[in-house]
Formats: C-alpha cells, structure tokens, sequence
C-alpha cells in the first residue's frame, strides 16, 4: 500500500473516534468512554502527523509544543480548582 493512503486513512479513523467520543460525550453513562475514544483519535493524528516524512523542520513544532506549555502551565495555576471547567 501506498504511504500517502495509509496516511490518509489514519487521518480518517482519527476524525471518526474523535467524532464519536464528542457525541458520546452527551451522556453520563458513556462519557468516560467517550473521552478516552476522542483521546485516542486526538493521539492517532498527532502521532501521524509528527510521523509524516513531509515535515521539513521539526523546530517550529518544537518551539509552539514549549510557547503553549508555558501559556497552559501559567493559566493553570491561575485559575482555582472549582473553574477550571470553565477554563478547559
């Protein structure tokens, strides 16, 4: 098979467990299953992408990987506990 295609394929499974761990989400009897689905879709496409052999530079994903761990670490801490719902 074709590199390109099994690509695209994962890119396709990935949109459809994140799909349906949103919809999942609706219901409290199926939420916890629900997260881990849209996680895990997240998780594929992530993997696929840094995989892909067309990435030239690996700095720029790099550098905005640390600016928005920065900007996260000092949102959390800013935020109390009983917000963070909102904030997420």
């Amino acid at each position: 098979m074709d590199t390109a295609l099994l690509v695209n394929l994962a890119y396709i499974a990935s949109s459809i467990l994140f799909i349906v761990g949103l919809k999942m989400l609706g219901s409290p009897d199926t939420a916890r299953r629900g997260n881990f689905l849209s996680s895990s879709g997240m998780l594929l496409a992530v993997l696929i992408t840094l995989l892909d052999q067309n990435i030239i530079d690996y700095r720029f994903i790099a550098g905005a990987l640390a600016a928005g761990s920065v900007v996260g670490y000092f949102a959390a801490t800013k935020v109390k506990m009983t917000s963070m719902p909102e904030m997420v």
